[in-house]
């Protein structure tokens, strides 16, 4: 009874928007889950404020607010928008574990900010070359501009967030490395690549950020903004779909793109060549990975793939996996345990914890629980180091030993530790974010001593990209390119450190003697090193090569690196001459706070047609449309749907209305699930050939266990029809796994498994085998059984039929695109289908083999489309078109 009373409580609670609040400003809304980021939330409305106003002008008038809300459930740092239902933006957690983007700027979270607001920027400009607005017809599609290619969305963010702010990563020492890599050894993908956001080969997703920033930058200094707005104009004339943006770039500038395209790979070739001139020659690989940690015998080493941990012996010998998953930072704590933390699903969100890894065995366990763990390191007493940095609270470092975390150091107001290191005999090494440069310190005494503050005197082999050359100078006032970050500390016995800079353009290693506070540079690499082990003066780097991370042995240069002078810092006249201050605060504004309640923003936002139902005889077509509303923190939607269907029994003409709506259930289309969630569905809509009239209440829950996911939907109520009177309704369905699917929503990992049923319906279970033939073959089986199976049955079957299907599916990449990525065909899916049924209440026993083949393309750079045809025998010929995988 008291679980009972406390679910209740807590779905009233939901249900008056118990515990959020906001912050409000002239054009920004901060929504916030808990009192104590209410500070956080003012200094985010200040922040997003400054930096619409350097974005306004750029695209024009704005239309309604920027809401801005902030997602504690999600320790890993990140960041997305949307313009649907209203212009968005979800922030993480509010700083980076390790080198995963350019801290440079005094605010990563204005960064990010300046990045995620041009994106709710340019997804809503609507301009078209004639002036005249477009044709509206209240569509939820109508909210977002058409979708231009991945490497112009991500690259123009990313353009802005290094225009405006001294970080960013047009000229970041990582972008650098991999474009010289990529060219290396011939891999830089062509514009139909960088344009498709389903392209997977290396380096993925990184590819429309980091190639993007510098295609787009480079179009701007020749080309200047006007050039971009033009070509966005364009691109939004297509009536029902956009045309190429090749081709509206061409007809906004009067140059092919291609044009454009080979001027800018020849630019990066060039500075690439100066790269690859200064570079020392490497030896052999040992191992693909990178994160490369020698055991404390020096005879095994460890280190990390995509595919999970690995370790071998020294010289990449007899490699093996461990475990699957991704480490933030690995260690030896002692010959058989490695430390690490990582992040993983739990519930709704993302969490991070310290883990310990036998690696003899690997079993890997848990050692920590709710402690938002970051950068884990062992001590050598058994105990583990690790940072907790959240958004609210100030950063901390803390220790872990026998199960009792306690905290060691807590960080000044600003400072924010991004990479950890315990020596051999428990000095403490950190890497500290602060005032816009990452610096190396030892905690002593409960203090930083900060050890090798300032920039080094190495200069690039190639000069960098600058933001405001060129045509870029018209955006206006930037900040000057004067910062330097020394990352990931890692002992060289006691008295050394060694960490990478990225003074030299790409990130390379140097060694800190801790003595005389003598820095010494000891690589000097095309793609930059990514992680280093050392042992005795021996030395092995992961370095970026053009097949990805390569774990090779180093021959150190021992070259002695002084400071730089102080006028090395570059930039000079123009408007990207200021620096941007150490303790930068954005400017004051007008803020107002306030408990937030979300009736405000539940107007309806649009409608989409969702049902065609074609009734042959008498030929009729049947028609539902939604309309959707949802609240600004995504948690309350609804969706009212009136449809016509003349096949229906028991309604005048075969009309029919019904309001479903819910919260943490993501009913709506953009609608955010929770780990219980609940429904409602009240008026009449189809079920089994008939339309009822009820109320019927549900339960919905999605989330995960580490690795491990899960969805369930119950619903159960009385509905009313003409044709049988008062009835019970109810169904849903419980189904869990550990499965990965591709944008097209193929199975790429894993299995899953599951019940769903209802009366008269069906009941089944589903799962999956995986990989075969390098990964391009797979095997899925389902049991469905009732009335109403979900299998393609013959004709005349009735009864309650048991039946077993199995499907494999094996797919080849043909890979024909158009110039630019605008249509794609990236694959052909073979998929064979056996099944067999039994029917119960005949005593019948039947079978049926089909073949589906599907063309498995993408529509507008951005809209994967699995479209099949599928026939088969069983009881009598037939086939069907599909669109989508089983």
């Amino acid at each position: 009874m008291k679980k009972l009373v406390l679910l209740l409580g807590w779905m009233l609670a939901v249900a008056l928007g118990a515990g959020w609040g906001q912050v409000t400003s002239e054009r920004v809304r901060v929504l916030y889950p808990d009192p104590g980021l209410a500070a956080y939330a003012e200094q985010l409305a200040r922040e997003a404020e400054a930096a619409l106003d350097v974005l306004e002008p750029l695209f024009g008038a704005r239309e309604g607010p920027v809401v801005l809300r902030i997602n504690d459930t999600v320790d890993f740092f990140n960041a997305y928008a949307t313009t649907l239902p209203r212009r968005t933006v979800e922030l993480l957690a509010p700083v980076p574990a390790g080198a995963v983007v350019d801290l440079r700027s005094p605010s990563v979270t204005y960064l990010l900010l300046v990045h995620e607001l041009t994106h709710t920027r340019q997804l809503s400009f609507h301009e078209r070359p004639d002036g005249r607005p477009p044709l509206r017809l209240g569509l939820v599609t109508e909210r977002s501009a058409p979708m231009p290619p991945a490497w112009f969305v991500e690259g123009l963010a990313t353009f802005m967030e290094s225009r405006f702010t001294p970080g960013g990563r047009l000229d970041w020492a990582f972008t650098q490395g991999l474009i010289n890599a990529l060219l290396e050894e011939g891999r830089f993908p062509d514009l139909a690549e960088m344009s498709l956001y389903t392209y997977d080969a290396w380096p993925r997703g990184l590819t429309r950020y980091l190639l993007g920033v510098r295609f787009v930058h480079d179009l701007i200094e020749r080309r200047g903004w006007d050039a971009v707005l033009n070509a966005l104009r364009a691109y939004n004339t297509g009536l029902v779909a956009p045309p190429s943006f090749a081709e509206a770039w061409e007809r906004a500038n009067g140059r092919p793109l291609e044009a454009e395209w080979r001027d800018w790979v020849e630019g990066e070739r060039r500075r690439a060549a100066a790269y690859a001139e200064a570079a020392q020659p490497r030896g052999d690989r040992v191992a693909s990975g990178r994160d490369p940690v020698l055991s404390p015998d020096g005879r095994r080493l460890a280190f990390v793939r995509r595919s999970g941990v690995w370790v071998a012996a020294r010289d990449g010998s007899g490699a093996r996996r461990l475990a699957r998953v991704q480490p933030q930072r690995l260690w030896w704590a002692d010959a058989d345990t490695l430390i690490y933390s990582r992040y993983f699903r739990e519930g709704d969100g993302v969490a991070s914890d310290v883990f310990a890894l036998d690696a003899t065995t690997g079993r890997e366990t848990r050692l920590t629980r709710g402690r938002h763990a970051r950068l884990a390191a062992p001590a050598p007493d058994g105990c583990v180091y690790f940072v907790r940095d959240r958004a609210g609270e100030a950063a901390s470092l803390q220790r872990w030993c026998g199960g009792r975390p306690q905290e060691v150091w807590r960080a000044p107001e600003g400072e924010h530790p991004v990479g950890l290191a315990i020596s051999p005999g428990g000095r403490v090494a950190l890497a500290v974010a602060h005032g816009g440069v990452v610096d190396l310190a030892l905690l002593e005494g409960g203090r930083l001593r900060y050890l090798a503050a300032g920039r080094l005197g190495v200069e690039p082999p190639a000069r960098p990209p600058d933001p405001c050359a060129g045509a870029g100078a018209e955006l206006g006032t930037g900040y000057r390119r004067d910062r330097y970050q020394h990352l990931q500390p890692t002992w060289d016995g006691e008295e050394a450190l060694l960490f990478l800079g990225d003074e030299g353009g790409v990130f390379d290693l140097y060694r800190l003697e801790l003595g005389d506070g003598r820095v010494t540079r000891l690589s000097a690499t095309l793609g930059g090193v990514l992680g280093a082990a050392a042992q005795q003066g021996a030395y092995l780097a992961a370095e970026l090569d053009g097949r990805g991370y390569g774990i090779y042995p180093l021959a150190p240069l021992d070259e002695p690196v002084g400071p730089a002078a102080p006028d090395a810092a570059p930039g000079g006249g123009g408007p990207c001459s200021a620096g941007m201050p150490a303790d930068w605060r954005p400017p004051e504004r007008r803020l107002e706070r306030a408990p937030y309640r979300p009736w405000s923003s539940l107007k309806p936002y649009g409608w989409l047609p969702t049902g065609l139902a074609p009734a042959p005889n008498p030929p009729y077509l049947g028609l539902e449309l939604s309309l959707y509303g949802l609240d600004d923190t995504g948690v309350y939607g609804y969706r009212a749907a009136f449809g016509y269907d003349p096949a229906l029994a028991g309604t005048p003409y075969g009309a029919y209305a019904y309001l479903e709506a819910g919260a943490g259930a993501g009913v709506d289309l953009a609608g955010r699930t929770a780990p219980l969630g609940f429904t409602i569905r009240g008026g009449a809509w189809p079920s089994r050939g008939e339309v009822v009239f009820g109320v019927v209440p549900g339960l919905a829950s999605r989330g995960f266990w580490d690795r491990w996911n899960w969805r369930a939907r119950l619903e159960a109520g009385p509905v009313w029809s003409a044709a049988s009177g008062w009835r019970l309704s109810y169904g849903g369905f419980v189904r869990a796994g550990r499965e990965g699917r591709d944008p097209w929503g193929y199975l790429t990992g894993g299995g899953y498994g599951g019940v769903y049923g209802g009366p008269g319906s069906a009941w089944g279970l589903a799962g999956a085998a995986w990989k075969w033939g390098g990964g391009n073959l797979a095997l899925e089986a389902r049991l469905a059984g009732g009335a109403g199976t979900p299998l393609p049955l013959g004709p005349g079957v009735v009864g309650d039929a048991v039946a077993l299907e199995a499907r494999l599916r094996y797919w080849t990449r043909p890979r024909w695109r158009t110039g630019d990525g605008w249509l794609a065909l990236e694959r052909l899916t073979f998929a064979p289908a056996a099944h067999g049924r039994y029917d119960p209440s005949a005593g019948a026993l039947g079978y049926g083999a089909d073949l589906g083949v599907y063309a498995d393309a993408v529509l507008f750079y951005a809209l994967p489309l699995p479209l099949g045809l599928r026939g088969g025998w069983d009881g009598g010929w037939w086939w069907r078109l599909e669109l989508g995988p089983w």
